[in-house]
């Protein structure tokens, strides 16, 4: 099968893209929490403020999250890895959280692609939790 290192090689290319979005969204949020944060307080007062930017955080990489599995659940649908694509949303996701279900596997040699998933997601998973400290930071103050 000479397509083989293609769909690895494309794997790998999906691996770096979700990671660099994840990393772009984190950023540019980031980059205007502090005027958001402000304008929040300014139009509702600080208690609310704060309520609404946390509430903001978890929406918005929970969909961040949601677009990334989505991405891989594409990819494994259209390289015919699974029969639909919500089996590929599936199986992307039970390997993005690291859940591993194992009742929707690769046959192989595809296989390696669950633990190079799982991976992606760790790190983006963690990168997600760090960027929830800060918020949580910048809205109780320095911890």
């Amino acid at each position: 099968m000479s397509h083989r290192p293609h769909v690895l090689a494309t794997a790998l290319i999906l691996a770096v893209t979700t990671f660099l979005f994840h990393a772009a969204v984190l950023l540019e949020f980031a980059h205007h929490m502090s005027r958001v944060h402000q304008w929040f307080a300014d139009v509702l007062g600080s208690g609310r403020a704060d309520t609404v930017l946390v509430t903001l955080c978890f929406v918005s990489l929970f969909i961040t999250h949601v677009i990334e599995a989505a991405l891989w659940g594409l990819f494994f649908w259209r390289k015919r890895l699974v029969p639909n694509f919500v089996e590929g949303v599936y199986f992307a996701t039970s390997s993005i959280t690291a859940l591993g279900y194992g009742d929707v596997v690769l046959k192989p040699p595809w296989r390696m692609l669950g633990p190079l998933l799982a991976v992606n997601g760790l790190l983006i998973f963690g990168c997600s939790t760090a960027f929830l400290f800060l918020v949580l930071q910048k809205v109780w103050g320095t911890l």
